[in-house]
């Protein structure tokens, strides 16, 4: 059970870092180019995007990564619970 727990953990942390990581990787490497075409070599041109990109995606999938946790945490409490009787 409690292998199961753990892989579970993992399997949603994964997916949840996959969907901030994603958007994340490809904003930079746009800004990158940009700032590679233009040359401009401010590092804090590129911090603006990035949290856009954040907050667009926390404001898409907030709710699902949310729902998500819940369920996860709402197994784990039942298992532990259906383990200790």
């Amino acid at each position: 059970m409690l292998a199961d727990l753990a892989r579970e953990a993992v399997l949603l942390f994964a997916g949840t870092a996959t969907l901030f990581l994603a958007p994340l990787l490809v904003v930079a490497i746009l800004v990158g180019l940009v700032q590679t075409i233009f040359s401009v070599q401010e590092s804090s041109i590129s911090f603006l995007p990035k949290l856009a990109a954040l907050v667009l995606v926390l404001a898409i999938s907030g709710e699902a990564m949310l729902m998500n946790l819940d369920e996860f945490l709402e197994m784990g409490l039942t298992d532990m619970v259906g383990a200790i009787r």
